[in-house]
């Protein structure tokens, strides 16, 4: 039979005592006899006790721990993060629990409960994609939890927020991409349903404003997942004869790749190609790919340092959002006017 964990009321009943003198001696209270102390601290010793973490933070009402809600751990981006909000959450001397979404909304509704329920201090969140109503958010500030959301918002509720500047970064490689000599330009975006999706287009086409180039809405083309990509790269480039794809994200940009090689179609110079996010494997794509860095550990430890304060700040203050500023990663996908 597996053994327990002893207790402070298996320490009294062995020593024949009470468990507020047990506690008390633990404590080393100053109304205990050292000789008591000693021996329960002894006996403690000899039986491996370990004191109950949990129930010591429900009596001060203080966890010390974290929630966090994000969409995929297996996801590069939100790995980053999380390694970003467990560094600065050990530093405080907080704990973290982790619950994954899945990209669903009732996965999501569920670990907020969870989190609701542990008593966690607060809570950052990162929100699936099929999210569209955020009571399970409303419910945990109703509840004077604390709430950061990062990367992906509730739109409608006044808390933290720590974004990349997805519009700006949009812009910036788009720009990258015409000074490098494209003129036909094609985007293959998220659904617009999505937020961060709409930011990226809205910077595409400020870059082709910006440089005095048509726009042409037929060069916009959504795109749910990577399944799709082999259709729409061959379209764009048979039919539309475009010389730049702009990819929303990496995934996509990878495959666009992939299908302009079994095309037989050179890039850079012909087709130059840019993602998203700067995931791994576009350092080791032919060519390796152009791309917008997205620090995820950064976000992570900026959305965990603000919670904490949050957190420990007695008075109330207006909520604040980090938009953080986007990096450009030129590689070999695209021409350069500085090569």
């Amino acid at each position: 039979m597996k053994k327990r964990q002893i207790t402070i009321k298996d320490i009294a009943k062995a020593l024949h005592i009470s468990p507020s003198t047990v506690s008390r001696s633990l404590a080393d209270h100053p109304d205990i006899s050292q000789e008591t102390k000693n021996i329960v601290n002894a006996y403690a010793r000899e039986h491996k006790y370990k004191p109950n973490a949990l129930a010591l933070s429900l009596r001060t009402n203080n966890t010390k721990t974290i929630g966090v809600i994000l969409p995929q751990i297996v996801h590069y981006f939100f790995s980053s993060v999380l390694s970003g909000i467990e560094d600065e959450a050990e530093k405080g001397g907080y704990r973290v629990i982790i619950c994954q979404s899945n990209e669903n909304y009732e996965k999501e509704v569920k670990g907020a409960q969870a989190l609701l329920e542990a008593r966690v201090c607060g809570v950052l969140a990162s929100v699936a994609k099929t999210t569209t109503i955020y009571n399970h958010f409303q419910e945990l500030i109703d509840s004077y939890i604390p709430m950061v959301f990062f990367d992906r918002i509730a739109p409608n509720l006044d808390t933290d927020r720590v974004l990349e500047d997805d519009y700006k970064g949009a812009c910036t490689v788009v720009r990258h991409m015409i000074d490098g000599g494209c003129r036909k330009i094609a985007h293959i975006a998220l659904p617009r349903r999505y937020l961060w999706a709409q930011k990226r287009e809205k910077g595409y086409l400020q870059a082709l404003k910006d440089r005095h180039l048509f726009t042409d809405e037929k060069l916009i083309v959504e795109c749910e997942d990577v399944s799709e990509v082999y259709r729409i790269t061959r379209q764009l480039v048979l039919h539309s004869g475009v010389d730049g794809i702009f990819a929303a994200n990496d995934a996509f940009a990878v495959h666009v790749l992939s299908v302009l090689r079994q095309m037989k179609c050179r890039v850079p110079e012909e087709v130059a190609v840019c993602g998203y996010g700067n995931e791994p494997s576009t350092e080791v794509t032919f060519p390796a790919l152009t791309t917008v860095n997205k620090d995820g550990y950064r976000v992570g430890n900026i959305a965990a340092g603000l919670l904490i304060r949050r957190i420990e700040d007695k008075e109330e203050v207006p909520t604040v959002t980090r938009l953080l500023k986007p990096e450009l990663i030129v590689r070999d996908s695209t021409l350069s006017v500085d090569r």
